[in-house]
């Protein structure tokens, strides 16, 4: 079951301007490339190493064809019983680029990042803090024990 609009303005205490039809929206804080290769492992990971892209003095990011992280300016906190899975605005995809995230697992808080992939060979122009995706939450059957305790917890927190 997909929790509703107004189930997530209750649980989350949002303002009605921060959820879409079926979730939250998810906008964009800040754009990086990637500057070298990462590595995981049955027992290990290193993520690359990563230079902040800067808008324009209009606040207008100019992106070339590629592969980019991205940080949602949003803080989330999963709940216990739920899982999440961030979708990209259908306008990001009709533009020639998509959003590839993981599932969000109960009991994650942090302000997420995704993989934002610009297929459009002549590239798009994202404003800063445009909305990119929405982020629907789907329960579970029932509240689980086995919450999120990976590394990524309670990240760009600050």
């Amino acid at each position: 079951m997909i929790l509703s609009p107004e189930t997530l303005l209750e649980l989350f205490n949002l303002r009605i301007d921060d959820i879409d039809c079926a979730g939250l929206k998810l906008h964009l804080d800040k754009i990086f490339i990637f500057r070298d290769g990462g590595r995981v492992f049955r027992e290990s990971k290193r993520l690359p190493e990563v230079e902040e892209v800067k808008p324009n003095e209009q606040n207008i990011y100019r992106l070339s064809p590629g592969a980019y992280r991205v940080r949602y300016r949003e803080l989330v906190k999963v709940p216990d019983n739920a899982v999440a899975l961030a979708i990209p605005r259908s306008t990001l995809l009709r533009a020639g680029a998509t959003i590839y995230t993981a599932v969000w697992d109960p009991g994650y808080s942090g302000r997420g990042e995704g993989l934002m992939v610009i297929f459009n060979q002549n590239g798009i122009e994202i404003e800063a803090s445009a909305q990119i995706a929405q982020l629907v939450f789907i329960y579970m059957d029932r509240k689980t024990s086995f919450t999120y305790r990976g590394s990524y917890q309670y990240e760009n927190i600050v």
